[in-house]
């Protein structure tokens, strides 16, 4: 590996918070990019700021952790209704096909090799920014422009597969991304310790956190599983 200079955090004088921008991440070559973003002697920031501007980062990059909750049930309720026997059938398939498909996201998309700059900006914004600020909750939740560019892409494919019901298939996908997503939050916003006192099912969240905190801080090219554990592909 090349010996360099990791990018060195910004410090906002209002806040005190650390960040990085897109400059930090671009001014890299590939290689000394992917050494950045998953090392773990890099350090941690607040945030990334894509932009100049507070509104267009909030606008473009983030998402509430509430407005999965406001707006998706509603796409939810439109793809599945009227819900009929076949449908529940099919929207049950979506719902057991996220297990594979999470893995598959997070290892072959979210962490594609980076070799020019065009992947490369691709990368930081899908989830290079994740990687260098896992403590910004506001940047769990993939913001709804990004998410539904994604949803759509795969209706398209459930389409030309000639699937019967790709509405219901795609709404048993987002009730589990929600469920993924919901925990993929807690796990960055608690601590193993304080994430094992949730009542039912706090082992269960303990293990992916743990899990999940290998692939940040461990070993980001394994662990690639974030709501569920697997051994045959973790």
């Amino acid at each position: 590996m090349s010996v360099f200079c990791f990018p060195t955090p910004h410090i906002d004088q209002l806040t005190g918070e650390k960040y990085y921008t897109k400059e930090d991440a671009m001014n890299l070559t590939p290689e000394q990019y992917e050494e950045w973003v998953y090392s773990n002697k890099t350090e941690h920031v607040n945030e990334v700021r894509l932009y100049k501007t507070k509104f267009w980062n909030m606008i473009l990059t983030k998402s509430p952790p509430f407005l999965p909750f406001l707006f998706w049930p509603f796409a939810i309720y439109y793809l599945i209704m009227p819900l009929t026997l076949i449908r529940f059938y099919w929207t049950s398939i979506g719902f057991i096909f996220w297990f594979p498909l999470e893995y598959l996201f997070h290892r072959f998309l979210f962490h594609l090799p980076v070799i020019g700059y065009r992947t490369q900006s691709f990368h930081f914004f899908l989830h290079g920014i994740h990687h260098v600020a896992p403590t910004d909750l506001w940047h769990v939740f993939s913001p709804i422009h990004e998410l539904g560019i994604q949803v759509f892409i795969v209706w398209i494919v459930f389409n030309i597969l000639q699937f019967s019901d790709p509405n219901a298939l795609c709404a048993g996908l987002l009730i589990n991304y929600i469920r993924y997503d919901s925990v993929h939050y807690l796990i960055h916003a608690y601590t193993p310790t304080d994430i094992s006192k949730i009542p039912l099912i706090g082992n269960y969240l303990k293990k992916c956190s743990i899990h999940h905190r290998q692939h940040h801080f461990s070993n980001p090219r394994k662990h690639f599983t974030i709501s569920f554990i697997s051994s045959i592909v973790d």
